[in-house]
């Protein structure tokens, strides 16, 4: 009472929030009293009430002359077995309902007296949330005839409420979403939906959708988890005449997609299909698909053998993903779609031959992921649109299409346009095809693959536009290939069989960032790395044997370095040269230099461009001075045992140390 809220006239947006905690030391006529004498003032545009503990909401919530309220929440009020009356808040947008454990009925109450006043007239968003007793809602003759309810509301959600079994409003006007989610016991007939864009309808019974509503504006159709739905009937698929997005995933009874003879005039809208989690489907070979469709996806449907014959007819799709569907074998004999764009197969385990006609039309991308049963490629070559191929985790794989190289001779076409190349995981894959890569490629990663033999400098020529190589465990690749003129980016890896780089250097004049991880007999970094005039970043980590750096230095307008765990590299760091780096701004040592102990201004090692310094596993610094590092904001410091002191530069921000 002595807060007096209602004298607060400035307060817009109010919670009241109790303890989640509904135990016996609770009072309910305690709270009921407290959130009475607590009404805010009649300015209020927002209010938020929740693990409220009393037995009903008070008066005021509700009261009409809360006249500028736009939202309401009542949230966990868990004693509550009724809703206030709200439908007098003439301005109310949005309201949610969530979390109301005992309400068993909504009904006129929630409305108001209809006759002296329209209720709900600018309600734009309702939701009803975790409603675990809630068991109808009621509309007597009187509200259902009252002209203009609901007349605003746009977005109606109903989720959690598994002992709903009532009816929904008959008549929402501009209703443009509506979600039904974990209603299982629903069964009444949908409101008349003529306004609605999108349907999301998860975990309910199968009668839902057969109900002859208006769905004549319907765009996007999302049916998740229907008990009991062997397929989309007749007299539900005739109504979808604006239907462009269709997803049905986890209806595991589905055994075809709609009835055969059902006619598709009415979906010619159709372009999206995506189907996930439906085991029960088996065949889709008699089954008809949209001509205007898209895009078609279908993911994790276990039990599925056959695609639909009709796929050559589909002169407009331009996507297909199949993902885990490991039953199946092969593509119908017409093979793909025209327009085809975009081709994703993966985890498809017992798929063995790809389309006879995947190289032809207008192919863009072509994603292979673990197809183990897969050996080789159809013959030809591959489509001139063809810009990425990706082909990961493919065990048994032998060949790659022997059409993505270019040749000196007049037979070949060299029609090949590919940008991008990427091959990780083809344990029995033994080199790329003979002839040179595309001129047109620019990146380029090879992964895993160890059988795999190194690139030749014939597979390269000079005009290649190849800007990124990332080459991941590959034994066999001893040196690099030369014309590297357009490289930005070069990533190696795990590469043991590299012990040095070309003498002339890397010929990489626009190379800015180079990574070296884990070659363990590398000896020395590439030669007159000080013409690297575009290298920014240089990350060496975990290289054994690397002893030395470079003659004549780094790379000059470095801006990141990292050298780590290079246990033999016992240059002094006085020797980096790292104070010749007037760009360097981010600097990380560790396990080098064993017989380092002090690291200070006085020796003027570190330039003073530097804002971040990470220091690890430095086994005999003991001191650290670096109050004149005027740019330094951040300092990390791990596992130096012997390190004592520290003298720090004021235009420090962050600093870390542990287990020193």
């Amino acid at each position: 009472m002595d807060a007096c809220l209602k004298n607060k006239c400035h307060i817009e947006e109010l919670t009241m929030g109790w303890s989640g905690d509904f135990d016996d030391s609770r009072n309910e006529l305690n709270e009921m009293l407290v959130l009475e004498l607590l009404q805010p003032q009649r300015n209020l545009k927002k209010l938020t009430v929740e693990f409220y503990g009393g037995p009903k909401v008070p008066s005021w919530i509700g009261n009409p002359s809360f006249s500028k309220m736009e939202s309401l929440t009542l949230k966990n009020c868990g004693k509550c077995t009724s809703l206030p009356c709200l439908g007098r808040l003439s301005l109310l947008k949005a309201l949610r309902i969530q979390g109301m454990c005992k309400v068993k009925t909504i009904g006129d109450e929630f409305f108001g007296e209809v006759s002296l006043f329209q209720p709900f007239p600018c309600l734009e968003s309702l939701r009803f949330e975790d409603m675990p007793e809630w068991e109808d809602w009621c509309f007597s003759d009187m509200v259902e005839e009252c002209e203009g309810l609901f007349s605003c509301l746009r977005e109606l959600r109903i989720r959690e409420c598994p002992k709903l079994t009532g009816s929904l409003p008959n008549c929402l006007p501009s209703l443009a979403e509506l979600e039904i989610f974990e209603c299982p016991k629903l069964k009444a007939a949908l409101p008349r939906l003529a306004y609605v864009c999108s349907l999301n309808v998860v975990e309910c019974n199968e009668v839902v959708l057969r109900n002859g509503v208006d769905l004549s504006s319907l765009t996007t159709l999302n049916i998740q988890r229907i008990s009991r739905l062997t397929c989309l009937r007749e007299g539900f698929t005739q109504l979808l005449a604006a239907l462009q997005k269709l997803v049905i995933r986890g209806c595991g009874e589905m055994t075809s997609l709609w009835e055969n003879r059902f006619g598709l005039e009415c979906l010619r809208g159709l372009e999206s299909i995506d189907i996930w989690q439906c085991h029960g489907l088996v065949s889709l070979e008699e089954q008809r698909l949209p001509c205007n469709l898209k895009h078609l996806k279908i993911e994790n449907c276990a039990n599925l053998q056959r695609l639909p014959n009709g796929l050559q007819r589909l002169t407009c799709l331009e996507e297909l993903s199949l993902q885990s569907c490991p039953k199946l074998e092969s593509f119908p004999e017409m093979g793909l779609p025209p327009m085809l764009r975009s081709l994703v197969l993966q985890k498809c385990n017992t798929l063995k031959l790809l389309p006879h006609n995947y190289n032809s039309g207008f192919l863009e991308y072509l994603e292979i992921e673990h197809c183990p049963c897969l050996i080789s490629f159809p013959e030809g070559e591959l489509p001139a649109s063809l810009k990425q191929l990706k082909i990961k985790d493919c065990a048994n794989l032998q060949t790659l299409p022997e059409g993505m190289m270019h040749h000196n001779s007049m037979v070949s076409n060299n029609s090949c346009c590919l940008e991008v190349l990427e091959i990780r995981k083809c344990s029995s894959l033994p080199s790329l095809p003979t002839g040179e890569l595309p001129s047109t490629l620019k990146r380029l990663e090879i992964w895993d693959c160890r059988q795999f033999q190194p690139i030749s400098e014939k597979m390269l020529h000079s005009n290649t536009a190849l800007e990124h190589l990332s080459i991941s465990n590959h034994p066999n690749m001893k040196i690099l290939p030369g014309f590297l003129h357009s490289l930005t980016y070069l990533y190696i890896y795990g590469c043991q069989g590299l012990v040095s780089f070309p003498e002339r250097g890397l010929p990489t004049p626009n190379l800015r960032d180079l990574y070296i991880n884990n070659c363990e007999n590398l000896k020395s970094l590439p030669h007159q790395m000080q013409n690297l005039l575009s290298l920014q970043e240089l990350n060496i980590r975990n290289c054994q044997g690397l002893e030395s750096f470079p003659e004549c230095g780094l790379a000059p307008n470095l801006t990141s370095l990292s050298i780590r765990d290079c246990v033999n590299l016992k240059v002094p760091l006085s020797e980096w040269g790292l104070h010749r780096l007037t760009s360097l701004s981010s600097l990380y040592i560790s396990g080098v230099c064993p017989s380092l102990a002090s690291l200070s201004d006085d020796d003027c090692l570190l330039p003073t461009t530097l804002s971040k310094l990470f220091i690890s596993k430095l086994d005999s610094l003991a001191c650290l001075a670096l109050k004149n590092l005027s740019s330094l904001e951040r300092i990390s410091i791990y596992r130096c045992p012997k390190l004592r002191s520290i003298g720090l530069p004021e235009t420090l921000s962050r600093l870390e140390i542990r287990d020193c």
